[in-house]
């Protein structure tokens, strides 16, 4: 038996979103919204294989280009989320995608980790990896050298004759 129902989804920005669940084309309505092609595994474990967006979602999952690779890869359940603005779906597919990575989706791959969100409210709270790490751009210095002149010479390295000395004991 498989529920159906509700089920939520978190994006990367933390936001909540609540989905749908069909398994027929039937089920899915005559308007605009974010679809999610969904592989189930041990009974209530869900994993996106593929987050998309449309302006009717019945009359582009009845002929979808995806759905046969997707159930290849063990989709068997569709989850949609009802949504009017084009902008609103744009967002909350980019959301989506940049949490779960769905191995369908290549849209949104980050090239980089300095790849920031396309939308401007996703981009808000995002923290590249640099800042996340705390990592800086150039070489660190240290505080009290303000130049090279100022700079102390390094020592040359010691060998291990200088180190152990003629008898092989520590100096």
């Amino acid at each position: 038996m498989i529920p159906y129902g509700w089920h939520v989804w978190r994006g990367e920005s933390s936001q909540r979103y609540r989905f749908k669940i069909t398994k027929t084309i039937e089920a899915l309505p005559d308007a605009g919204g974010i679809y999610v092609m969904v592989r189930r595994t041990f009974f209530f474990w869900l994993k996106p294989i593929y987050i998309g967006k449309a302006s009717n979602l019945q009359s582009r999952s009845d002929g979808h280009e995806r759905w046969e690779e997707a159930r290849k890869k063990g989709a068997s359940e569709r989850h949609y989320l009802c949504i009017r603005s084009e902008s609103k779906r744009q967002k909350i597919e980019e959301d989506l995608i940049r949490r779960y990575k769905p191995k369908l989706n290549r849209m949104l791959t980050p090239r980089s980790s300095e790849d920031a969100p396309n939308h401007a409210s996703l981009r808000s709270g995002w923290m590249s990896a640099k800042q996340y790490y705390g990592l800086n751009d150039g070489p660190r210095r240290s505080a009290e050298v303000t130049s090279v002149k100022d700079a102390k010479p390094l020592k040359p390295k010691m060998s291990a004759r200088e180190y152990y000395g003629k008898k092989g004991k520590a100096a």
